[in-house]
């Protein structure tokens, strides 16, 4: 009897890589004959059909290398849909004049979409029109989104946004590039207007809105318009190694979160706080991070539940002046207090902040104050490394008890 030789390994893996491809469909097929391949022609109805016609068959679908004319129409995506992108160019047109996305997604399960750029004209389009790359709603779940870059949009280059009731569950965003995007949104403390017609939303190169089991991992955040990134009400996360630089707003900011870890990000030369962690978010831990150059904190953390913020380096924060009769609230290098007009209503409890180098200047109040209220209760200071022009750890507020400093100084001296 004759047996069939087996399959070499390496044969046997480049087959089974090849499978995918078996199973994909061009978007060209459904082009007219004779398609343009400089953008200069929308074939809007077009791509619609195809992305309509691969989540139905269970096949993925490449794009390839040319120019796409997009819209903020957008294109509706589906469950059960892969997109390949690499190589492809979606071109907004100078005349957008409503809110938008390229790509929208509403209860969608299993879509991914990989490589490819998103290219807008936010600097040709009105104000208060807020233009996204992604945008995903709903009970959506199992989204990936991987090697993409996107360019001078007026809103988020990412925005998924759940609700209360049905948060949006398993998102991974990698390897992402995003510059020159977001609304106009100036420093609080400056006398410039918001944009407007524009919504909190829209602040955020990524912005995460009821999110649960989420990753950003390996991005670039560059030249926001508003934040670098937003994450709101979001919990059982990880934001590990991105780049954050020189965003007009803050850097990192979680708002009302829990669970979520930040670990080795690097945020530099942002226009507000580098980082804030804020509004009742609970069991947060920020640790291998580096925050320098920032306008205003390095770390605001206010009205947070068991926060952990260890092996840090918050180096020459606070460049921005507040003016004298605001230099003795804002600006040291790490604050801890209970801000105003928390709608949270949370105490401040439990902080560990530890084994951290903080180089602080001697325009900054402090390299770490804490407000100490009613509701301040174990705020923990320990084996920091306190370099520069100030190395003051300040204690204010009717209860200094809650706060334990120890260990702290330059150890070289």
């Amino acid at each position: 009897m004759r047996l069939t030789p087996p399959i070499p390994t390496l044969a046997l893996f480049a087959l089974l890589a090849a499978l995918p491809t078996l199973h994909a469909r061009d978007v060209t097929e459904f082009l007219p004959a004779g398609f343009v391949r400089d953008g200069s022609v929308s074939y809007q109805h077009e791509i619609q059909r195809a992305i309509d016609a691969a989540a139905q068959s269970g096949q993925s679908l490449v794009f390839p290398a040319m120019t796409y004319a997009a819209s903020e129409q957008g294109w509706q995506l589906r469950s059960n849909l892969v997109l390949n992108l690499h190589g492809a160019v979606f071109q907004l047109p100078a005349n957008c004049e409503s809110d938008g996305a390229v790509f929208r997604g509403h209860d969608v399960t299993e879509a991914k979409l990989a490589g490819g750029e998103i290219l807008g004209q936010n600097d040709q389009w009105q104000d208060g029109v807020n233009v996204r790359g992604i945008h995903i709603t709903g009970s959506s779940r199992r989204i990936r989104i991987a090697d993409m870059t996107f360019r001078n949009l007026s809103s988020n280059a990412v925005g998924i946004f759940g609700n209360e009731n049905h948060l949006i569950r398993d998102v991974w965003l990698e390897n992402l590039i995003v510059e020159n995007c977001c609304k106009r949104y100036p420093d609080y403390l400056s006398e410039e207007k918001p944009e407007p017609n524009s919504q909190r939303e829209d602040q955020g190169d990524v912005a995460l809105y009821y999110v649960e089991d989420f990753l950003v991992r390996g991005c670039r955040f560059e030249r926001s318009r508003s934040d670098g990134t937003h994450f709101y009400r979001c919990r059982q996360g990880q934001i590990l190694a991105n780049r954050i630089y020189r965003a007009k707003m803050g850097g990192y900011f979680l708002e009302t979160c829990e669970n979520v870890v930040g670990i080795g990000n690097l945020m530099i030369e942002n226009g507000s706080r580098g980082t804030t962690i804020e509004r009742g978010s609970k069991n947060c831990v920020f640790t291998g991070n580096v925050v320098s150059g920032s306008g205003r904190e390095g770390l605001w953390a206010p009205d947070c539940v068991g926060l952990v913020v260890t092996a840090n380096t918050f180096r020459n924060n606070g460049r921005k002046p507040n003016g004298p009769e605001l230099h003795h609230i804002w600006n040291a290098n790490i604050t801890i207090n209970e801000a105003k007009h928390d709608p949270s209503n949370s105490p401040t409890r439990d902080y560990l902040v530890s084994n951290n180098l903080l180089d602080t200047t001697a325009d900054q109040i402090a390299a770490v104050r804490v407000v100490a209220t009613a509701d301040t209760r174990s705020i923990v200071i320990r084996h920091n490394l306190l370099l520069g022009e100030n190395q003051k750890i300040v204690i204010e507020g009717p209860k200094p008890s809650a706060v334990q400093a120890e260990g702290n100084g330059d150890l070289l001296q």
